[in-house]
């Protein structure tokens, strides 16, 4: 895959690439996202819950990530329509996307109610955006 800036996200394979580090605190916000998509307004949420990672609300994707820098992969097969999620180099969530849309890759914090703690913090290095 080639490293990529500015491209429109219609089709092919595309993947973000990070370092995310999430403080004990933190709980029950979203820490990255595909952002659009024809049935919501996202096509794929990763959610701290104490110290866990959750697609959404639901499917537990990884546990134990308080207080350590931790690799997140995430790779969009537009054309299978199929999302896969990496953390630390292993697969970890392998599910289908919620349809075309106006997509783009989100990291940071974002509130996410009910319930969302009060400290919100996650940080980012080394993204990498690529496209196949």
């Amino acid at each position: 895959m080639d490293y990529i800036q500015g491209l429109d996200y219609l089709s092919g394979v595309w993947q973000l690439e990070g370092h995310a580090f999430v403080p004990n605190g933190t709980s029950r916000a979203i820490i990255v996202q595909i952002h659009g998509g024809e049935q919501h307004a996202t096509t794929l949420i990763l959610r701290i819950n104490e110290g866990d990672v959750h697609y959404y609300l639901r499917d537990l994707v990884v546990v134990d990530v308080y207080d350590r820098w931790f690799r997140v992969n995430i790779i969009h097969e537009m054309d299978e329509e199929t999302e896969m999620v990496f953390f630390d180099g292993v697969q970890k969530l392998v599910t289908e996307d919620c349809g075309p849309g106006d997509l783009f890759f989100k990291c940071g914090v974002y509130a996410a109610p009910p319930n969302v703690s009060y400290y919100l913090e996650s940080r980012w290095r080394d993204i990498k955006i690529y496209k196949k």
